[in-house]
Formats: C-alpha cells, structure tokens, sequence
C-alpha cells in the first residue's frame, strides 16, 4: 500500500509544478520556486500522508484480526452449543427408557405384592397350626446353644527328635545306630450336656494299628498321615447320687495305674463305674470303688477277648504338707490268645495293617510292641503259654516343700500276674510241645521320684524312673511303648523339661535298658540307649 501512495504522489506533485511554471514565472524562477517546494512543503506533506495512511492500514489490519478471533470463538460456541444438544438428546432418551422400565417394574410390583398378599393369608393359617412344632424347635435350638457354650477344647502338639544307639549281645556287634523325627498331634473336645451328662471325644495322630502311641513318624515318602478317633465317650453322674459315675465308650483311664501295665497312649473301650467319696480334712480323705469292663477283640460265633477288672482306691492326709495315695487294681484278661495272634504283625514295609490274615492266625494285625511274653503254636496260631489275672499295687507320697514351683513326689507299682504258666496244660491236650516257661518271672516293679512341674511359664520338671519287668508279668502288647522292649528288661529312665514359654514346653528323656538275664535269656547284653528332644505346644 505505502509503495503505491508513493507513486501516485510523485506525478501528481510534477503536474502542479510544470503548470505553475507554463503560466506565471520564467524557467529560472519556476526551477527554483519548484525545488523549493518540493524539498520542504511537498515532502513534508507527502510523508505524513504517508504515516497517516500506515496508520490506517495498520488499524485495518488490528480490526480484521479481532474479527478472525471472533470469528473462531464463535464457531467454537457453536460447536459446544451442538454437542450440549447432543447429549440432551441422549439424556432425554434414557430419561425415556427408564421411565418405561420403571413403568413395567411397577406394574410387576404390583403382581408380585398381590401374589405375596395371598401367601401371607395362607401362612397366618398354617403358622397358628404349626406354632407348638415352632416353640418346641426353638427350645432345641436353645439347648444346642447352650450346649456349644459350655464346649471345652485342648489339645497338643509335640515335636519329637530320637536317637538310638547301643544295644545288642556282648558276645557280637553292637545295633547300629538309629535317628528320627515324630510328632504326635492330639485335640479334644469336652461338654457338659446337663447336671447329669458329659461328652466328649479326642482325635489323634498316629499309626491307627498301634493301640499305645500317637506317635507319627516323618517317613513314607511324604504321605500323608492318619487322624484318627482316640476317645469317644459319655458320662453319666447323676445329681440324686453324687458319688457316683459311669462312663462309656472310648474313655481316658478312670482307674490310677502306671506305665508298667498301661501305656499312656491306650484308652480303653467299654464301662466304668465308680462310687467315689472325698473329705478334705480328714485323715481319710478318699476313697473310690471303681469296676471296669473292655472288650477288647469281638467276633461273630466265637468266643470274645475281654478284660474285666476293678480297683479301690485310698488317700490320706499323713500332716499339713504329705498325702498318702495306696490303690489296688485286678484285671482279668479272658481268651487272650488273640492278642497273641494279632500282635505285632506288621508287614515288611513296616507299617502296621488291618484286617488281615497274618502269620499269628489272627485276622486283625496290630503293631508296634515286640511279642515277648512267652507263647508257642497250635494249629498254626499263637498260644501264650500263661493266662493274664494281673494284681496291681500301687503306692505314692506327695511332698509340699513349701515352694509351690518344686513339689515332689515318689511312687512305687508292683505288678504280679496269678496265671503265669497256667495255659502249658492246652499245648498238652493237642499234643505239641510246650513253651519254655518259667512261673517265677511274673512280677513287675516300676519306682519313679521327680521334683517340680510344668504348669507355668518358668517351671522345671526333672524325673528318675527304674523299670523292672519280668517276662510274662504283663502284657506286652499294652504296656510302655518306649521301653527297650515290653517285657523281660530293665529300664532307667530320666527326663527333664522346662516350661520356657506360655503353652511351650522343651524337655529331653533319656531311656536305658537291655533284656533280663534268665535261664531263656543266659547271654549279657549291651545297655541301649534312646533319647528323644520334645518340644510341646499345649492349646
């Protein structure tokens, strides 16, 4: 714009001084009047002709660009305004929908509320029927709760390490040593129905053809192991008649005995009954009469294998800090060849098995503890040579030492079996050669003394045992599963344990023993040793 400004003043400015110079002045005089002009008048009009036009030009150009700049503002409202409408339009056709849906829903409310006002008249009837039948389930329900109110539950786990060393014959090499890993897993629940019942039952680890342990080894390829039922039983105590009780089923010992008859891991089956009466400030302070029958291996059109037994049961106050316990038991085993044929019948891989025929000639093998009661065979099955009508005297003394972390005890049980040798007579009516057996190896002895307990966290156990048992003064098949072996063997045994947390207990046993030297057992043998390193978890 400038450059055409600029060439359109330039002409126009010529023409006005060629026609002032034809007209009124000389050549001379028009030059110089020219020249004057336009180098000072002229020029200085045309540049600011030329500033103002620029400035025009520029105020042009300032307005087009406001005009662009509203002109996109307004396509960009535009462009809002339409996908606002947009979505109103959506909006509204939901709003639509949903209004016809409800519509529908509404409809169905009303058929459904109709359809359940009907229901509700019909219910009124049969709830008035049915109201006894409703308050006499209510009151069972109530008696379940409160029967899962009064539910005890406990139980433990103990990790067991065991070694064995020594052992065998002086005269040849000593038994190789041996190492393992066990634990033993036992929970139990316990409630009281009412005044006159309790239940309860126990569920434990264990090989289940092992009637005396609940010992799992950590073995068998990384199988799982059994959990299986260890006590299931009932009591009845009448409130009429305090001093009474039974308790049936599978039950915990209801008599005191020790490991030199019963193992603490058995629980016998069947009956107990019990009169049982307490003072506390007498010199006299109890005394119990308690009767017990077990079966123990039931079958169908044969004679049954059972033990029927009782013990009475004294204590007395001998001064403000000893007690005095002396109780005695008899158990009367009946037709116990079957525990000879079923004992210890584990098959070559080493765990025990059920119902099956075994070499004994019984058809229910269980493992474990060694046969060493004397028996030999008749007709292919095992015939012990001595009957089982076991007396069991037992005596004990408790000490308060005025600390109530270090009491002490000392207990001794003898044991003497009445029928030692009494059943030679049945391998002479079939004509077979008798068993050695000799009647003078019938007795048991079993002495313990420990100091402390293991109730509290702090608490410290330590304990001595000395085990002697003859060959046939017990059943081997149901005494202290630990022992060197059942029967026919001296034990010493020493133990200490310490409470070192809440519900944690470590304790290490030591067991010591090797076979009795006997006219059916002349040679020496080395003493063999087992210890085990426990670590108990009580819940």
């Amino acid at each position: 714009m400038k450059s055409v400004l600029r060439w359109c003043a330039v002409p126009l400015l010529a023409a006005t001084v060629v026609a002032q110079t034809t007209t009124t002045t000389p050549k001379k005089a028009v030059h110089h009047a020219a020249k004057s002009i336009i180098t000072a008048d002229d020029v200085q009009q045309l540049r600011d002709a030329l500033a103002a036009q620029q400035r025009q030009i520029e105020q042009l150009r300032q307005q087009m660009q406001n005009r662009d700049t509203a002109l996109q503002q307004a396509q960009q409202q535009a462009q809002q305004a339409q996908e606002q409408l947009q979505q109103a339009q959506s909006a509204a056709s939901d709003a639509q929908q949903k209004a016809s849906s409800a519509e529908a829903a509404t409809n169905d409310q009303k058929d459904t509320i109709k359809r359940l006002n009907n229901d509700v008249a019909d219910l009124k009837g049969t709830v008035t029927s049915d109201a006894a039948e409703t308050q006499e389930g209510q009151k069972r329900i109530s008696a379940l709760e409160g029967m899962a109110g009064h539910l005890k539950f406990s139980g433990d786990l103990r990790l067991r390490y065991e070694l064995f060393f020594g052992g065998a014959a002086v005269t040849g090499p000593e038994t190789a040593s041996r190492e393992r890993e066990r634990f033993r897993l036992r929970f139990n629940v316990n409630t009281k129905i009412n005044d006159d019942f309790d239940a309860g039952f126990s569920l434990a680890s264990g090989d289940i053809g092992d009637p005396v342990s609940t010992n799992s080894s950590e073995t068998g390829f990384y199988t799982r192991k059994p959990l299986a039922i260890d006590k299931a039983f009932g009591v009845y105590k009448p409130h009429y008649l305090k001093p009474f009780s039974l308790t049936v089923g599978k039950f915990g010992y209801t008599w005191q005995r020790t490991e030199l008859t019963w193992d603490n891991d058995l629980n016998p089956e069947g009956a107990s009954e019990q009169l049982s009466w307490d003072w506390k400030k007498n010199v006299l302070n109890h005394f119990a009469i308690i009767g017990f029958e077990t079966p123990i291996f039931e079958v169908g059109g044969g004679p049954d294998t059972y033990m029927t037994g009782g013990q009475v049961q004294t204590g007395w106050n001998l001064g403000s800090r000893l007690k005095f316990a002396a109780d005695g038991a008899y158990y009367d085993f009946d037709n116990v060849n079957t525990i000879a044929q079923n004992q210890a019948q584990s098959p070559a891989n080493g765990f025990a098995t059920q119902g099956i025929a075994n070499t004994g000639g019984g058809n229910f093998g269980f493992g474990a503890s060694a046969l060493s009661n004397n028996f030999g065979v008749i007709n292919n099955q095992r015939v012990f040579a001595s009957g089982y009508g076991i007396f069991d005297g037992l005596a004990r003394l408790d000490i308060d030492t005025g600390s109530k972390r270090w009491p002490v005890y000392a207990l001794f049980d003898f044991a003497q079996n009445t029928k030692a040798c009494d059943n030679l007579d049945a391998f002479a009516a079939a004509g077979v050669a008798a068993p050695a057996c000799d009647p003078h190896q019938r007795h048991g002895y079993w002495s313990e003394f420990k100091v402390g307990q293991t109730k509290n966290k702090g608490d410290m156990m330590l304990g001595y045992t000395f085990a002697r048992i003859e060959r046939d003064a017990v059943l081997s098949a149901f005494d202290f599963s630990d022992l060197k072996q059942p029967t026919n063997v001296v034990e010493h045994r020493v133990e200490a344990y310490y409470h070192a947390y809440s519900h944690v207990q470590v304790g290490v046993t030591g067991l010591i023993g090797r076979q009795i030297v006997t006219a059916q057992s002349p040679t020496l043998e080395r003493w063999h040793r087992r210890w085990q390193f426990d670590t108990i978890f009580n819940f």
